[in-house]
Parts: C-alpha cells; sequence; structure tokens
C-alpha cells in the first residue's frame, strides 16, 4: 500500500453499532466463515461504529428522514476511506437501500437480496421473516423474496410483538428473556408450516434458544458474512488475473 492512500484502501467496509453487540456477533460470523488458516487471509475491513444513529424501525415508522440521511452520510464516508465495498450487518437500514446504492460509487453488499437468494437455493417456495416491527410490517424482505418465486407468509401481530420484544432485550442485554421471546415466535412461526424462517435482525441469532431446530432457518447476519467474504475472494482473484495478464505482457 502505499503510503499516502486512504487508510480503508480496498477494504470491505463496514457500517456497524447498530445495534454493538449484533456487530460484534457479525464479525465473529465473518472471521469464522472466512476458512483462514492466518491472519492474512481473513477479510480486510474498516468498521465505523455508530451506536448514535437513531432507532431504524422508529425511522421507517415515522417518516424521520434525518435516519437514512446519518447512514448515507457514514457510508459515504466509508467510501471515502478507500472502501471498496461497504456493507451494514442492520436488517432494517436495508429500508432504504436503494437510496444507498444510488448515492454511492462503491457496491453495497445488500443484506436482504443475498438473505432472499440464500433461500432460493435452499428450494424455499414460501418464507416467515422475523425481524424488527418495521421490518415485519413494511415487508422489507417481500420485494426480494418474490424476486425469487418465494411467497412470503404473513404472521400474527403477537409473533410482531414477540419478536420485536426479544430484538429490544437483547439489544439491553436481557438475553434469556429474549431468547423466550425468540422461542415464541419461531413456534408460532413453525405452525404456519413454512418451508423457512429467516432472521431478518442481527439481534435474534444470538438469542436462539440452545434446542432450537435450525434446519428451517435462516440467518440473515451468516448471508451478510458468505456475501462479504465472496466479494473479497472475487476481488483477490481479480487483481491475480490483472497481475498475470501484465506479466505476460512484460515478458513478450
Amino acid at each position: 500500500m502505499i503510503k499516502d492512500d486512504p487508510f480503508g484502501q480496498g477494504h470491505l467496509g463496514l457500517l456497524g453499532g447498530m445495534g454493538s453487540e449484533a456487530t460484534a456477533h457479525f464479525l465473529r460470523t465473518l472471521a469464522q466463515r472466512s476458512s483462514a488458516v492466518a491472519d492474512q487471509d481473513h477479510v480486510p475491513f474498516t468498521l465505523l461504529s455508530c451506536p448514535e444513529i437513531p432507532d431504524r424501525s422508529s425511522a421507517v415508522e415515522t417518516g424521520d428522514a434525518s435516519v437514512p440521511a446519518m447512514i448515507r452520510a457514514r457510508l459515504r464516508q466509508l467510501e471515502q476511506a478507500g472502501c471498496g465495498a461497504v456493507a451494514i450487518p442492520c436488517n432494517t437500514a436495508h429500508y432504504w437501500r436503494h437510496d444507498f446504492t444510488a448515492s454511492l460509487q462503491v457496491p453495497l453488499i445488500d443484506m436482504v437480496s443475498v438473505t432472499a437468494e440464500h433461500a432460493a437455493r435452499l428450494g424455499a417456495r414460501n418464507a416467515v421473516v422475523l425481524g424488527t416491527r418495521s421490518t415485519i410490517r413494511y415487508r422489507l424482505y417481500d420485494a426480494a423474496l418474490k424476486d425469487f418465486g418465494i411467497q412470503p407468509i404473513d404472521v400474527s401481530d403477537e409473533v410482531v410483538h414477540s419478536t420485536h420484544s426479544a430484538i429490544a432485550l437483547a439489544k439491553s442485554g436481557n438475553l434469556d428473556s429474549s431468547s423466550k421471546h425468540l422461542a415464541y415466535s419461531l413456534a408460532a412461526s413453525r405452525a404456519l408450516h413454512p418451508d423457512v424462517i429467516i432472521l431478518g435482525c442481527t439481534e435474534l441469532p444470538m438469542v436462539l434458544p440452545a434446542a432450537t431446530k435450525d434446519a428451517d432457518l435462516i440467518d440473515s447476519t451468516t448471508c451478510l458474512a458468505d456475501a462479504c467474504i465472496h466479494w473479497w475472494r472475487s476481488r483477490l482473484e481479480l487483481a491475480a488475473e490483472r497481475t498475470n495478464l501484465t506479466g505476460l505482457q512484460l515478458s513478450r
């Protein structure tokens, strides 16, 4: 790296802090799924943690434009730092993802789209999405799922409330109570016989009940981590191809 290059040159840019422990869980997932055998094999990232960003769910419900504006400004800072792509380990923030994409010159790795794509690879025909109140009620995942021919299944208001409570409790550090609320939401969702249940909030995989059968669960945190790893490996492969091509040209 050239000394005067931006400090995030070529890195994955991560906008975290929504919430902070969920961001830590995402980073752990990213590291564990990287198949690294040495430090240098991991995905280099520049993390901008912004827990001061107001509640995304409330902003969706009230139409508060200051929240997406704040997120957009932070994403631009990551871009200006030299990052080659950006990602947000927060599902609800993706309510404004098309606006973010339009304002950036680098790719936004879309958590919602890659999660829906994973559901399609599993052969799902329908899905329940659990997440924040606004993620469920404002159907954050509907368009992406339908693009892959997957029909979203509506859940009851009780499930919406229980899941949102699980998320709020997880954010406050009350993981045991959070897990109990999530267990109720999962049981009620399974009564609807979906092919898959999408954990569409980064707090939810942190509080999965220990005895939970997970064959039908899709973790959006893992899907985003895998997409980030794929982006980085593709970048490395492209760089290697360019190096090889340059070497061939110089040898002629």
